[in-house]
């Protein structure tokens, strides 16, 4: 037997009742098809905002993708500019290497930087040439120190007017060894040191008069002899150009002039081959 369910719609007015019989199965057709079509609302709904949520995920992805992709260009591009720049610092210091007569292998030069470089690859490059170029500044430290240590110039300005080695000699008419220069110039004509180095003698010596002896680095000593005056004490360090003393005519001396000489090793030498400014 059917079972039936009445509905009664109750006005707000005055006027009459009205109901509606619906059979329970029907009823439950209507309920179930109601719940379906929620169900499938609810479901459609989900699935459209989820899709919304995605699209624009994936547009977001997009442009990040965009963004990294033209950084990645811009930093390849820095790359390859800082390679060349390390190819050309590299030819730079081997050039360099060369001219303070450094061995290339003792460097650690290396091969050819890559076309496509890596960040590794810069920084191990760029280490190695901040090695050779920490070696090449101790290089040219060193050579600095050799010529300033060199006697190289003149000591006084003047006329060579006796030479180095055999000559007669002016009081006695003799011939004898001669074991400097002799360059004649006015009295109180200031004298300079011809290198870098320490004063070890300052004083009366002998037919040197009032002399200073400087000792150079490099096993050179000079001597300056017949001063007039002496401007420098023994242990001061003096540097090249710096005035130790006056031209006079000190010591055995037939007038003002100044006694030079360069010894090399504990040997006289040519203090000629020392003036390379007098060439």
């Amino acid at each position: 037997m059917r079972k039936y369910n009445t509905i009664i719609f109750v006005p707000h007015a005055r006027a009459r009742f009205r109901k509606l019989t619906i059979s329970t199965r029907l009823l439950a057709l209507f309920a179930t098809g109601s719940g379906l079509v929620l169900v499938s609302a609810i479901t459609f709904g989900w699935a459209f905002f989820s899709s919304a949520g995605r699209d624009r995920l994936y547009r977001r992805a997009l442009a990040e993708n965009a963004r990294l992709s033209s950084t990645t260009a811009m930093l390849s591009r820095q790359l390859d500019g800082l390679a060349r720049q390390l190819e050309d610092f590299d030819s730079r210091t081997q050039r360099l290497a060369i001219v303070a007569g450094l061995s290339q292998t003792g460097l650690g030069v290396g091969g050819p930087i890559a076309a496509s470089p890596s960040r590794g690859g810069l920084t191990n490059r760029s280490r190695e040439i901040g090695d050779r170029l920490s070696a090449l500044e101790s290089q040219f430290a060193r050579r600095s120190a050799i010529v300033s240590s060199t006697p190289t110039v003149a000591p006084v300005r003047g006329l060579v007017n006796s030479g180095f080695g055999t000559r007669e000699d002016p009081f006695t008419g003799q011939e004898a060894f001669h074991s400097g220069l002799d360059i004649s110039t006015r009295r109180d004509e200031p004298v300079l040191a011809t290198a870098e180095g320490v004063v070890i003698r300052s004083g009366w010596s002998g037919d040197y008069g009032k002399a200073v002896e400087i000792e150079h680095a490099t096993g050179f000593t000079t001597l300056y002899g017949h001063l007039d005056a002496i401007l420098v004490k023994e242990g001061q360090r003096v540097n090249r150009g710096e005035r130790v003393g006056l031209v006079g005519s000190t010591g055995r001396s037939t007038g003002p002039h100044l006694h030079y000489e360069v010894r090399q090793g504990g040997r006289v030498v040519n203090p000629l081959d020392y003036i390379l400014d007098a060439r």
